[in-house]
């Protein structure tokens, strides 16, 4: 349990000084656009009625700052519902979870097999990040709660 509240308290110190990567103007694609207004994508893969579509561009802003990411943009009857980050060897973490940290407060933390779960929840967005601290692997999911399914 220390070194749980211990890895909070760091994480607060460093949501301060990564207060401007999340201050950043990106050019985000708003939720529930239609898949023509997102530039450079490419179809992936289809479940049930959400497909996927990698992202080609990505703009160096926010996360992107910190880690070289693929992106994943999922729609639902045309409109833009999530987008999946993953980042494959993190660099810092601790600098990702406290940009997240920045823009949506404190975390619920959970372990799930081998992974770290934390989760925010606003009015209307749902983020999750797992992290998996044995291989650096790091996948951060971000759904538009109008369109959830």
């Amino acid at each position: 349990m220390k070194i749980l509240a211990s890895f909070f308290a760091v994480m607060l110190t460093l949501a301060c000084a990564v207060a401007t990567f999340a201050g950043a103007e990106c050019n985000a694609v708003p939720w529930g656009q239609p898949i023509s207004a997102v530039e450079k994508i490419t179809f992936d893969r289809a479940a049930g009625d959400v497909k996927y579509y990698t992202v080609s561009k990505v703009e160096p802003c926010g996360i992107f700052e910190i880690e070289k990411a693929e992106v994943t943009y999922a729609f639902i009857n045309g409109k833009l519902y999530a987008s999946i980050v993953e980042i494959d060897k993190a660099i810092d973490i601790k600098r990702v979870v406290s940009n997240l940290m920045d823009k949506y407060g404190l975390p619920d933390h959970k372990k799930e097999k081998d992974w770290d779960v934390y989760r925010w929840e606003t009015d209307t967005l749902k983020v999750k990040l797992k992290s998996q601290y044995s291989t650096d692997r790091v996948k951060i999911g971000t759904y538009y709660k109008p369109l959830i399914p």
